[in-house]
């Protein structure tokens, strides 16, 4: 029997990458999709990053994150980067298992040795997840070898945004969440349409008279978006959910992603996903689905850990009425990461379902996947008697301190009970009256109804959950 060695993994990165053989002196124009909206974000961090420091690209699978590092690769190569010394290698292609990415680099230096003096190198390498420990193996490569700049690309195993807050992993990490509402409005040209003008330049320059057009596209968007293929693809109607559940769910739970992770009861993970997914924007405990899935408390805190870092799922911090975090977590709230995943197990869900509500929510929720330093502050309040929706800090360090000052309240109020001329939102004025400075915003997010007022003193805006989601993206960070 003959064995593969170097020479074959040498064919195969010259195959991944055919650009080295293009000329230096007349860099071609690469013929990509549409880029997604972080993709300048993910960029900056390529381009400007620490020499020795790399940089890992995060997010559920069939996001594109692929399509973004090809369009990384185009965007170099065109600003004039030697097309050799830019490599892209799958780390799930079986070829490359045994020498392993550390090898990769070295023959990728190798190659380059007589033209790379003085010149950053750049290595991409997608489905970082095949590695077993990589984070450790990203770090050293990364410092063995500054002159090149490394990329991973991963869908599972990064981690979340408020460990990163709370201590620097050692890398760089970019986000590419599901397709944004306001991405999802661009990609079906609706966006101009809706917003009138340049909405690059007039984002929110919005008529009301569009407003009932602009409900109708949530619905779609809740039913059919998040998924590049399910929208790009001009895939309508019923086909988009049957994509997202036979072409996400399976490959998520039922095949290799869960095996790393050390995880074999695929029914059971199964279940649990399909439980939280029924029950995503409410409140659960440990206790509750321990009860319900038969799962020992101390396995579900694995499979919960493993959900939410493949980016099915986000749990969400309890506070109480005084805004502080409770010391032991027994409770939290949980979101699906993408409204869509509840259409792909359940079906579609029209406004006037009950469940609608909470999948306005969800939507608006996975909003802010993008942003990391700001969904980390994203908490949610709860106790006898009282609940709110969503309370956002300035940062971690403000949610975490003794008196904390939440900036954001917002109570989802999609049926307006709470925006109409009677009690009005109770809870939320006490809430805001007995934690914030006055210097934060209060919304309740409604179906069609804009207005502001004040309610004992607190200035509150209701504000159509819709525009408020098409907006939120565009106020990322960049």
């Amino acid at each position: 029997m003959e064995t593969y060695g170097v020479e074959t993994v040498k064919n195969r990165l010259l195959f991944d990458n055919p650009w080295w053989a293009l000329d230096d002196q007349a860099p071609p124009k690469f013929k990509q999709p549409s880029k997604r909206l972080f993709f300048e974000q993910f960029a900056q961090k390529v381009e400007q990053g620490d020499m020795g420091r790399a940089v890992v690209l995060s997010g559920p699978r069939r996001v594109g994150k692929t399509v973004m590092v090809r369009q990384m690769v185009a965007r170099l190569i065109e600003g004039g980067a030697s097309p050799r010394h830019v490599l892209l290698a799958s780390l799930s292609t079986p070829t490359y298992w045994d020498v392993g990415f550390y090898k990769i680099i070295e023959l990728f230096l190798e190659r380059n040795a007589e033209t790379a003096e003085g010149k950053t190198l750049y290595a991409f390498l997608d489905d970082m997840q095949y590695v077993a420990d990589w984070e450790t193996d990203l770090k050293k490569v990364a410092k063995d070898f500054p002159q090149v700049r490394i990329v991973a690309a991963l869908s599972a195993g990064v981690p979340l945004a408020e460990e990163i807050e709370a201590k620097d992993p050692g890398y760089d990490v970019a986000v590419l969440p599901p397709v944004s509402f306001a991405e999802f409005l661009r990609f079906r040209g609706r966006e101009q349409e809706l917003f009138g003008g340049d909405p690059a330049q007039h984002r929110l320059a919005f008529n009301q008279s569009n407003l009932p057009a602009l409900n109708r596209e949530l619905n779609y968007y809740i039913n059919y978006g998040g998924f590049p293929e399910s929208i790009l693809g001009k895939m309508q109607g019923a086909p988009s959910p049957l994509f997202v559940r036979d072409g996400m769910i399976e490959r998520l739970l039922h095949k290799d992603t869960a095996s790393f992770f050390g995880i074999n009861d695929l029914k059971g993970l199964s279940h649990l996903f399909t439980l939280l997914a029924y029950n995503t924007a409410l409140e659960v405990s440990i206790e509750e689905l321990a009860r319900e899935t038969k799962i020992a408390k101390n396995t579900l805190r694995k499979y919960l850990d493993f959900l939410e870092s493949a980016w099915l799922i986000r749990r969400l911090h309890r506070v109480d009425k005084n805004a502080k975090r409770f010391q032991r977590a027994v409770s939290f709230k949980v979101y699906i990461t993408s409204p869509s995943w509840y259409a792909a197990l359940f079906g579609p869900v029209l406004p006037n379902d009950d469940v609608y509500g909470r999948l306005v929510e969800t939507a608006v929720y996975t909003q802010w996947l993008g942003a990391s330093q700001r969904i980390s502050a994203l908490t949610y309040a709860s106790w006898r008697g009282g609940k709110i929706d969503l309370v956002g800090f300035q940062d971690l360090a403000m949610q975490k301190q003794r008196a904390p000052e939440p900036n954001l309240v917002i109570e989802m109020d999609w049926k307006q009970k709470l925006s109409g001329f009677g009690e009005g939102p109770q809870t939320v004025t006490e809430f805001v009256r007995l934690n914030c400075n006055g210097e934060e915003d209060t919304l309740l997010l409604t179906h069609n109804m804009v207005r502001t007022g004040y309610h004992r003193h607190v200035r509150i805006q209701s504000v159509p959950a819709s525009l408020y989601a098409y907006g939120l993206v565009n106020e990322l960070p960049e």
